[in-house]
């Protein structure tokens, strides 16, 4: 069985900065790490790879050559191998450009794999559209929020999917997309020997023609959407602390700030 896993190196969210006038995030100068969600992703790769022998899980990530970061950690925490697209051509791609992108890399690194893994969504652009748009453009079903496989098989699995605080039991044939919630699985750490493979490991690195792109359908040009204003918003209040051991005049003192508020 083939995995792919797609992952995403993702700025510290405490340290993220703005370009007004493009309305895209300025990452130089910012510690980068994998998406947390990207890490529970890969971590029910793991588990199915347990259960089912001769699987191999593939990375990919859309990124700077300095995104051998967070494939590097990726291998540390299972991976067998990690594929990079890398080019100028991807800068600034919206969700679609993204995706096109994305399986484009698909098919040239892995073909049609049975089952592709994605966390639910990215922390910095917090979107989650890239996943759904990724099975679309491959012509393959997705199932969104998955909070357990309950079973998987060399032809179909079946999983527990969450969402509007409602559980459903889906059940799909190959091949196959899901996302992956937090909290479907314990993000594990990674071995001394893991961790050694993954320092010396190199991954494969494709530009746009590598991975059999559209330069048109890439970067600012080729995103339909348009950013026509981004703001960062900061948490603004005060802490109000009353230490009394009786309840009600907790309660009033409570009451007295709000309705001080509403003057």
């Amino acid at each position: 069985m083939n995995i792919a896993v797609l992952i995403k190196q993702v700025p510290r969210t405490d340290k993220i900065k703005i370009d007004k006038e493009k309305g895209t995030l300025i990452r130089k100068g910012v510690e980068s790490i994998l998406n947390p969600y990207c890490e529970y992703a890969l971590e029910t790769a793991c588990l199915i790879k347990k259960q089912i022998k001769n699987t191999k899980i593939t990375v990919i990530t859309m990124g700077p050559p300095n995104a051998k970061a967070v494939i590097e950690r990726a291998v540390a925490l299972g991976a067998d191998e990690g594929v990079i697209l890398s080019d100028r051509a991807f800068a600034g791609s919206d969700c679609r450009a993204t995706a096109y992108a994305l399986a484009c890399g698909i098919k040239k690194a892995c073909g049609i794999p049975e089952i592709i893994l994605c966390g639910r969504q990215a922390i910095d652009g917090d979107t989650a559209q890239v996943p759904g748009e990724t099975a679309q453009m491959l012509g393959i079903p997705m199932i969104p929020y998955i909070t357990e496989i309950i079973n998987v098989s060399e032809r179909s699995l079946t999983v527990k999917s969450e969402f509007d605080n409602k559980e459903l039991v889906l059940s799909a044939e190959f091949p196959v997309l899901l996302t992956v919630r937090k909290g479907s699985n314990n993000r594990r750490m990674p071995s001394l020997n893991d961790a050694f493979r993954a320092f010396s490991y190199e991954p494969k690195i494709m530009n746009a023609e590598d991975a059999g792109c559209d330069r048109e359908k890439l970067g600012l040009s080729g995103s339909p959407t348009r950013v026509v204003k981004i703001v960062p918003v900061a948490a603004k209040g005060n802490c109000h602390f009353f230490d009394s051991a009786d309840c009600e005049e907790g309660l009033s003192e409570i009451g007295k700030i709000l309705s001080e508020k509403q003057k």
